[in-house]
This record gives structure tokens, sequence and C-alpha cells, in this order.
């Protein structure tokens, strides 16, 4: 049946109809590209206009002591603030805000007023809930809480300097905190939504939304009780002897790992706005000075490697205790000792002794015997800050140098150096380095070692040193719990204005490892400026407080005490060795 043209021109329009829907969706589909891909620049403005954009904070990572103890962690915190352009009554705001909260009104009016032509002013960065709920049903525009990460120090100041602290950016401004910044900080993530008219977020695209990355937990060769003990200990003897500060450090003699690092006096990261620049820096690493006496084992041992001296050789200390070299030099011991042995000569810690001996060696050997033992060069311990020392090229040095050296004058060192250099009378002639973070536990990382002299020279210079401790000026560090082999120092401050030495002001010393079958740790202690009238001799300062230390520390670690035959058995083998002599 043939179609009606009513019907023929209803298709009509109805075709015409479908490609203009069709025609205009598609113009619609067009446009929507072309605003997604390149619109307008006023509309593009416009579309901005109604996107958000938020930057996601990434936490700052974990840093945990050896055990998993937390060291320092960020958290999230409230923080009260006040805009100054919305306050609406300044004579009387900073009054009602007070009141409510229970503050000093001057206090909240000195804080706004520093900030009176900014946005932004601070007034509690961190404001617990008992204050936020004092603060609900305020109306003030001007009043304003906003969240904001915070990083706390839940240990006070143990290991303060070691730890360091971060910036108001979250960023790490001194020691672990610094050095760690990268693993430490992560990425900050994003969020980008469009909203409504009224402000309100409508969608979220795929690809506008990116996670923020935390920083990584990094656990330290650390050992918070350790460090616990160390702290108590250097405490103790600042104190009681008046001194200005100290340094403390407890170093694995076999790893190499900062068991602990005590700088006196400490330093709180929570409050490092009410310390000085002095007290936050990490005296261990950063400061040298001359070291005296603890720096004749190194001298020692080295010319017992070269063979220019014996053990069991008589040396002629003069019974006067006054000595000229070739050269014209003067030197004193504090008392004459007359002709004693090689080893005597570093158990009774002769000066005249040492300068023999160095004349001895000669000023090439003692250089590169001085380098050896690593002065003159960083430890690599990764801290910041880290000082070299002073180690004077041989082309400066005269006849002054071979007999100052071996009496450690002429030089200085880090309080870490020292402690570094004396591992090689606990490992068997190698040398350390000393580390302060630990090897991920997946790695089998060996400790890092560097032969210096021979295993037969460092076991002979450990029983002497031994001998130090049950005979010689160490005796205050004799254990009845475990056998401490070690080296005494009382060294004068060099004044650095103008030349020569500071009168009475000393640094008392004391360097040890325990215990002396099988070495376990090496103790270093330093005691700045002590009184004069109350003590200042290394021994009498320094060994009471790196024995306590010892002891305290073997006990922890797991380490039985010595047996009393043990001690029998041992003395029995130091006369025999003084007799061979």
């Amino acid at each position: 049946m043939a179609s009606s043209p009513i019907h023929r021109r209803v298709g009509v329009v109805g075709s015409i109809m479908v490609l203009a829907i069709m025609a205009g969706l598609v113009a619609l589909i067009g446009r929507v590209v072309q605003l997604q891909v390149r619109p307008a620049s006023r509309i593009a403005a416009r579309i901005d206009s109604q996107h958000s954009r938020v930057s996601l904070t990434a936490r700052r990572g974990v840093i945990f002591d050896r055990h998993g103890r937390v060291l320092a962690a960020s958290r999230m915190a409230k923080l009260l603030f006040v805009d100054p352009q919305l306050i609406e009554d300044p004579n009387t705001f900073s009054e009602n805000l007070a009141y409510r909260l229970g503050d000093d009104p001057a206090m909240i009016e000195q804080k706004v007023s520093r900030r009176w032509d900014r946005r932004w002013a601070p007034i509690d960065r961190y404001l617990n809930q008992e204050r936020i709920e004092k603060l609900k049903g305020s109306s003030w525009r001007a009043v304003g809480v906003q969240d904001w990460s915070t990083r706390d120090y839940p240990n006070g100041h143990r290991a303060g300097q070691l730890i360091g602290f971060v910036g108001r950016d979250h960023h790490g401004l001194e020691g672990l905190e610094l050095i760690l910044e990268k693993e430490l900080t992560g990425s900050a993530g994003r969020i980008r939504y469009v909203r409504d008219a009224g402000g309100r977020p409508l969608w979220i695209s795929d690809n506008d939304y990116s996670p923020p990355v935390n920083g990584k937990g990094i656990r330290t060769t650390i050992d918070l009780t350790i460090q616990s003990l160390a702290e108590q200990a250097l405490e103790r003897s600042c104190r009681e002897f008046r001194a200005r500060s100290g340094q403390l450090i407890v170093l694995d003699a076999r790893a190499g790992d900062i068991l602990a690092m005590a700088n006196y006096p400490f330093f709180d990261p929570n409050q490092r706005s009410l310390s000085r620049p002095a007290v936050r820096r990490n005296r261990s690493v950063t400061d040298a000075f001359e070291p005296g006496s603890i720096f004749k084992p190194f001298v020692w041992s080295s010319a017992v490697e070269v063979q220019v001296g014996r053990p069991g050789e008589m040396i002629d200390c003069t019974e006067a205790g006054y000595y000229v070299s070739p050269q014209g030099r003067r030197l004193r011991d504090t008392r004459g000792h007359g002709k004693v042995s090689l080893a005597e000569v570093l158990v009774k810690s002769s000066n005249i002794g040492m300068a023999i001996i160095g004349q001895r060696m000669g000023a090439a050997d003692l250089h590169d015997a001085v380098r050896a033992f690593g002065f003159g060069d960083v430890t690599h311990c990764e801290l910041p800050g880290e000082s070299r020392g002073i180690v004077h090229p041989l082309r400066q040095w005269n006849h002054y140098s071979v007999t100052s050296v071996p009496m450690g004058q002429e030089i200085s060192a880090t309080p870490i150096q020292l402690v570094r250099a004396f591992t090689v009378f606990a490992n068997h002639g190698q040398m350390v380095q000393p580390r302060i973070r630990l090897p991920n536990q997946d790695i089998d990382v060996a400790p890092t070692l560097k032969p210096v002299i021979s295993e037969s020279t460092a076991l002979l210079c450990q029983e002497v040193l031994r001998r130090v401790v049950t005979e010689g000026t160490g005796s205050r560090a004799n254990s009845d719990q475990y056998l401490i082999f070690g080296k005494t120092g009382t060294a004068q401050i060099a004044d650095r204005k103008s030349g020569g030495y500071l009168k009475d002001q000393y640094v008392a010393s004391f360097l040890c490892g325990a215990p002396f079958e099988q070495p376990r740790i090496v103790v270093g202690c330093f005691i700045h400026r002590p009184l004069k009238s109350l003590g200042y001799y290394g021994g009498t300062v320094a060994a009471p407080a790196a024995r306590r230390v010892v002891e305290q520390t073997l006990a922890y670690l797991g380490v039985p005490p010595v047996r009393s035959e043990t001690r029998e058995d041992a003395q029995l083998a130091h006369h025999e060795i003084r007799s061979t002599e």
C-alpha cells in the first residue's frame, strides 16, 4: 500500500530532526573536548576558579634506636591562629580571647601586634582538646584552628645533639635529622577537585589524586639504654668537678656501631628555642683538641711496629725527671722515673721516654704513624660538621714536632677520632670505621676494617695498657667485675689567641677497652676544663666515669663478670711479662 503524502512528510521531518539532534550532540561533544583540551583563556580562568588544589603532606619518617625505640617522630597537632585583618574590635579582642582561654591578655596582644599587617598570627601551636572546647560557640571570624605536623623527641635530652632537630618547615637542621633528610622527608601528595559556585566539592577525576608517600623509618646504631648510662656517668663527673663540658662515646669494638654519644651540657630538641647554638653542637665530632697523653699508645705501638724499640729495653728517663734533647729542647716529667723499660714508659706515661721514642722514629715515620691511625682525616661516620682535626704536613715538622707529637701535642683530634683509633688495640691491629645507622637486616654488611699494626703488636700494647690500669695512672678505672685496659690523659688547653697554653685549663681524658680477653666495647671520656682545685688529672676525673659505663654496659649486654681466679691468672701473666722485659 502506497504511503500517503502526510506520512512521507512526517518521515522527512522526523529524519531532519534526528539529523539535527545528532549534529547538535556532535557539536556539543566537540565543544566539551575543545573546552577540555584547549579552552579560551577567558574560559580557562573561569574553569580554574572552580577547581581547588590541596597539597597532602607526607609524614616525616621515624628515627629509631637499634632496638626500635623511638628517638624522633612526627604527629599532627592543632594550632590556634588569629587573622588580624578580620578583628572587629581591636580594643577588646585580646582581653576577650584571653578570658575564654584563661591566658594572659598581654601575651595575646603581643603576638597579634607583631603580625598586625599580616593575615596569620599563631597564638598556641599545641592546642589541646580542653582549650578547643573553650572556643566552641565563639563567633570570632578572626580566630581559626588548623592542623599541622610537629616533631616530637620523646626522650628529652637523651642524645639531643646527636639526633638534632627540624625547622618550622619540617626540614632537618642539625644532627641525624639533617643527614637523613632525604630518606626521612618522603614526597607530598595532591588532590584536585571541582567545586560548585557555593564552594562545595563536586567530583574528583582519577588523575587528580596522588597519595603522599611517607618518609622512611631509620634504625640507628644508638642503644637508648647505653646512651642513658653514658649521659648519667658524664653528668656526674662534670658536676662533681665543675667542668664546663664533656663527651663520652661508647663504640662497638667489632662492628664500629656507635652505641652512645653523650655531650654535656645536654640539649633537649623539644626546647631548642631555649638553648644556645654552642650547646646544640655535637662536640664529639665537631671539636678538636690537643689530646695529651691518651695519644701515647698510638706512637708507642708504632715504634714497636717499626722496631725502633723493644718492650724490655731500658730507657733513661732521668732520676730528676728533666731532659734536654740534642736540639736543646727541655722536657719534664711530673716526677723522676730513672731507667725504665720501654713498656713502663707507657705505663708511667713518661713524657721524656716518649720524646726519646719520637726522636728514634724520626719525623717521616712518626708522621706516617699518626696518619695511619686516621688522624687528620674524618671518620666518615656520616654525622654533620665532623672536623678533620689538625695534623700538620710533614714539611712543617721540625725537631720540636718529633718530641711534641708523641706526647699528644702539636696536633688536635676529635673524640670520635680518638675512640676510633683505640679500636686498633681491641681489634687485633685493625681499625674499624664508626657508623651511626644499622645496615639493612636483609643484607649482610661486614664492618669496614683497616689494618694499622700487626696483631702481635696490638696484643702487646693491649697488655701494657692493662698495666696502666692495674699499676699506672689509670688505677681508678680498675674494676672488680671486668678487666679493663686503657690510657689516661691530662692535656693543657691551647690558647688560640696568644699562643701557648691557658693557665690552669685542662682536658681530662680516658680511653679504654673491655673486656680484656675479648674486647666488646671501646669507651672514650673527655672532661673539659674541670676546676683544678677539685681535680684535673684524667685518672681522677675521667677514668671513674668510663669504668662505670664499662661495667654497666657490659652487664647490660650480657657479658659475664670475670671470675676471681681469672683475675689472679691475668695478674700473674702481667708479672711474668714484666720479669722477661
